[in-house]
């Protein structure tokens, strides 16, 4: 539990590799003592994708958590775009230049403050007074074509829209994008790699999110995506605002 600045932060993980996968490629990092929370999923063939979600989780857990949240925005970016020149130079020299990468979605809190960093399609959602919002835009090719006007029904008709246009690794230049926000008494986050959100729809989400314990609401998630076909590594971390502490004379 983090206690800065009497907030109170709570959180659970689960993690899946799914019923197709013999690999887990996806990491998290849950650190609510922190006020950090990572979501990886790894890309590449063999298990490349899994060097490369276990580099960003292990790298993160390094950071300090002292500073102010844009200090601590600054650290937390630039450990990023680090793993991003060491992902690419090993894919350069063990892979032969093909793809080791991964998504990566964080969210970085300092008392009631948040930050959410991401580059993929692993999501954060918001669950605030019984409604459900995706805070997180998918860096994917079908999401650039429905903000570009195309009807999600016909994007979802073409081949290779499934293309992750942003990642950690797989090009040097690597582009996050960046949210800060307030967060409020009672909110829950949901943190999750796409193996989730491919098998639930989001009023489902909705609907469990709304549940009396956070740490059973992670499993019943874990327990609905593995009821489907369950093709991906799945990921959840459910965190929430679990009150204030009076502070202490």
């Amino acid at each position: 539990m983090k206690h800065h600045s009497n907030v109170i932060w709570q959180s659970c993980g689960r993690t899946d590799p799914g019923k197709k996968r013999k690999y887990n490629q996806d990491a998290m990092l849950n650190k609510p003592e922190s006020g950090l929370w990572v979501v990886a999923d790894g890309m590449g063939g063999h298990q490349a994708g899994e060097i490369a979600s276990r580099w960003v989780v292990e790298g993160l857990a390094e950071l300090e958590d002292s500073g102010t949240l844009n200090e601590r925005i600054e650290k937390l970016t630039d450990r990023l775009i680090k793993i991003n020149a060491d992902l690419c130079a090993y894919a350069e020299r063990i892979e032969g230049g093909s793809i080791i990468g991964t998504t990566v979605v964080t969210l970085l809190v300092d008392g009631l403050q948040a930050a959410l960093i991401w580059a993929g399609d692993s999501r954060l959602y918001r669950y605030r007074q019984g409604q459900l919002q995706q805070l997180s835009r998918d860096h994917s090719f079908l999401n650039e074509l429905i903000h570009s006007g195309m009807s999600k029904e016909i994007a979802e008709q073409l081949t290779g829209t499934n293309v992750i246009t942003k990642a950690v690794g797989g090009h040097p230049q690597l582009n996050l994008d960046i949210i800060q926000f307030d967060a409020e008494c009672g909110d829950r986050y949901l943190l999750c790699s796409d193996g989730l959100d491919k098998e639930v729809p989001d009023d489902e989400i909705a609907e469990l999110m709304g549940g009396a314990d956070y740490q059973n609401i992670a499993s019943l998630l874990m327990n609905k995506a593995l009821s489907g076909r369950a093709q991906d590594n799945i990921t959840i971390i459910v965190c929430e605002v679990a009150g204030l502490t009076l502070p202490s004379e």
